[in-house]
């Protein structure tokens, strides 16, 4: 496994491990229905970076092509789920943000464990 392989496998290793604490979190705090909310928005997180990573690793002109319909479909997610499960747009967004979370987690691995060549 190379580096960026390795990456991808952290990145994708922390939006569902920060998916899992912070619906824990809202759910101890805020009860199921922030709990579902923060679950969803960190699945739509987990998905949204698994597309991302497939169409610039491997790019093609179909692929970028469906690039700008990516924020399209992750509203259009985000409604539905915000509409048919009524949980409040603020916990999907917290869930949203577990791929920040993961980043920052991904940048401190590096600074930690990197080494100069």
């Amino acid at each position: 496994m190379n580096s960026y392989e390795g990456m991808v496998r952290r990145m994708e290793w922390g939006i569902a491990g920060w998916g899992v604490v912070f619906a824990a979190v809202a759910g101890v705090g805020w009860g199921g229905l922030a709990a579902l909310g923060v679950a969803s928005g960190a699945a739509a997180a987990w998905a949204n970076f698994r597309w991302l990573e497939r169409a610039f690793s491997r790019p093609t002109p179909a692929r970028a092509g469906l690039l700008g319909l990516r924020l399209a479909a992750l509203g259009g997610v985000g409604y539905v789920i915000v509409k048919v499960f009524a949980v409040t747009p603020v916990t999907f967004l917290i869930g949203l943000l577990t791929a920040a979370a993961a980043a920052l987690g991904e940048a401190l691995y590096q600074l930690i464990y990197a080494r100069i060549s």
